[in-house]
């Protein structure tokens, strides 16, 4: 091979590595799997009484599980008629927070556990933060090697796939 040639090969595969490295990295998971699945513990005995065990809300369609006449008398008044309760997965969820960061996430849900109307036993900071991690994997974030923290700025459609 002549020396323009070697020089033209050279050349060619610096570019390429300009291009690689100039891509957007995919985001690297800003939870653990244990806190996912301590999240996803702490869910079942708490949000997903109303905002059922799937994630995706209430419409007040029949069958949807568990029946909303499980739930207690003051809970029942709040979910209210038609029962409907807004979405933790999906396309609609994610089109209200995807923009949003995790941090957002954190503090909206520690809000709703907070203000004294929701009870639920051993809730506290730690649990938003697990519950956080739980909801991001239930919409398409993948489990890393960091902890999800309430400074977490990760924006929330970065993380899902």
């Amino acid at each position: 091979m002549n020396r323009n040639g070697l020089l033209l090969v050279v050349a060619m595969l610096a570019c390429g590595r300009l291009v690689l490295t100039g891509q957007p990295q995919a985001a690297q998971g800003v939870f653990t799997s244990a806190q996912a699945e301590a999240g996803r513990k702490t869910y079942d005995n708490s949000c997903g009484k109303c905002h059922t065990y799937t994630l995706l809300g209430r419409k007040g369609e029949e069958g949807e599980l568990p029946p909303v006449s499980t739930l207690s008398a003051p809970y029942q008044k709040f979910v209210g008629n038609p029962n409907r309760v807004p979405p933790l997965a999906g396309k609609v969820f994610l089109s209200r927070w995807g923009g949003k960061t995790a941090a957002d996430l954190i503090a909206r849900f520690q809000i709703t556990v907070s203000d004294g109307f929701f009870q639920f036993e051993g809730m506290d900071e730690a649990s938003t933060v697990n519950i956080t991690a739980y909801v991001l994997q239930m919409n398409g974030a993948k489990a890393g090697p960091t902890p999800l923290t309430r400074e977490t700025t990760a924006v929330v459609n970065s993380l899902v796939e």
